[in-house]
């Protein structure tokens, strides 16, 4: 079992610093977006062996990544994909803040 989760996606430094959050575009009016981005964590072949808050906060470490790879601070969420083998995120990232 450990295994497997070292298989999940760890935070890279500073990424915990982006924002994540839900809600209405509008919201991102005065943001510079940046493009979307998609963090997935699971497979057909493990998904069962891995605790799914454990898979939720890889795939939201993964969104984080992708996002501070395009330098953006701030990630919208869309609802999540529904996959019974994995948990999947897609969101547009922003740039909010100087």
């Amino acid at each position: 079992m450990l295994l497997l989760t070292g298989c999940v996606a760890t935070p890279k430094p500073d990424s915990e610093k982006i924002t994540v959050l839900w809600g209405d575009a509008l919201e991102m009016l005065h943001c510079e977006d940046k493009g979307v981005v998609v963090g997935s964590q699971g497979h057909w072949y493990d998904y069962w062996l891995i605790d799914d808050g454990v898979l939720t906060q890889g795939a939201v470490n993964e969104l984080r990544n992708k996002a501070m790879q395009l330098e953006a601070d701030t990630v919208l969420l869309y609802a999540p994909k529904p996959f019974s083998t994995s948990v999947t995120f897609l969101a547009k990232a922003y740039r909010c803040h100087p």
